[in-house]
């Protein structure tokens, strides 16, 4: 090799390589930008959301909603959840209600005072519904015009919040019972229907008269649903009807002993529908309701027992 070629060649390799760490140096910076950019796209930076008020759900004890020309509804918490006290006594839905105190924490806009102090403006004056969480009092107005808000008076300030919190606050109080037949602290130890009986012995129900051919499990599926029936539509009848049957139900009592419950069959068709004097509350059930309540179809696939008491007129 002549001399000179290696200096030549080092001095010829010099630039070329710092020219590629260069080009490597830009490519992992491209990278780590393209990175960047795609994780802030997939985790946008959260924004704190300014909420009507800063009133805990779990701390509110009574709820009181009022609108002009309709009798109050009023809410209790208890030991048991929450009960209606107004316009009727019975047991509250727990969903609904947990809906319902969602509206202290509704997302708003900023607040503002009107210079004049005019708020009629904006339906508060006076307002189409109020809700009375313990001591604060939460006011509704109109619809915005152009927006899917309503306005709404908190303290001293004139807000909006998305319009599905209205929805929340305007629920009926048919809406607000529980639609639970039986309540879930219960613990139900006997059932007696007009041709069968189920009774809990030594933790196991026993049907009388027996059938061979039902497994405990068939039984046991049977009872889950009169401990889980949920009625689509709970109200106070509008008329006084005579029972078709008569179910009874039995319970043990948390101190001991046994209590009972009467529940009368109002109707069978088009409608299941189970009346409990209780509570002057009447449960509406689908007919086929009526299939998994009072029939008790054995494993091997006989016909099933049902009530041998003739159809009364509905």
């Amino acid at each position: 090799m002549p001399p000179g070629n290696e200096s030549d060649q080092a001095t010829t390799r010099g630039p070329l390589t710092r020219r590629w760490l260069l080009n490597a140096a830009l490519a992992i910076v491209v990278v780590g930008l393209g990175v960047f950019a795609w994780y802030r796209a997939a985790h946008p930076p959260v924004e704190k959301k300014t909420l009507l008020t800063d009133l805990k759900a779990d701390a509110v004890k009574s709820i009181e909603i009022t609108r002009p020309k309709e009798p109050a509804v009023k809410l209790e918490r208890t030991a048991s959840g929450w009960r209606m006290t107004a316009p009727i006594a019975a047991r509250a839905d727990s969903f609904i209600v947990d809906a319902l105190l969602r509206v202290l924490q509704a997302p708003v806009d900023a607040g503002f005072a009107p210079a004049d102090g005019n708020i009629a403006r904006y339906g508060l004056e006076p307002p189409q519904l109020v809700v009375h969480f313990d001591d604060a009092e939460i006011s509704f107005g109109e619809r915005h015009p152009l927006k899917d808000e309503r306005y709404v008076k908190f303290g001293s300030a004139v807000r909006l919040v998305p319009a599905q919190y209205y929805a929340q606050a305007a629920v009926q109080p048919t809406n607000l019972i529980d639609s639970s037949l039986l309540e879930s602290e219960r613990k139900l130890t006997s059932i007696k229907l007009p041709d069968f009986t189920l009774t809990l012995k030594d933790g196991v129900w026993k049907r009388n008269p027996e059938i061979a051919a039902l497994s405990s499990d068939r039984i046991n599926a049977f009872v889950d649903e009169w401990r889980h029936a949920r009625a689509l539509q709970v109200e106070i009848p509008k008329e006084k009807k005579n029972a078709l049957d008569t179910i009874v139900l039995g319970f043990e009592k948390p101190g001991g002993g046994t209590s009972e419950l009467n529940i009368a069959v109002l109707a069978r068709k088009p409608g299941f529908v189970l009346y409990r004097p209780d509570e002057n509350l009447a449960y509406h059930f689908t007919e086929g309701t009526a299939e998994r309540l009072l029939k008790l179809q054995a494993d091997n696939g006989s016909k099933p027992e049902q009530s041998k008491t003739s159809p009364k007129a509905e």
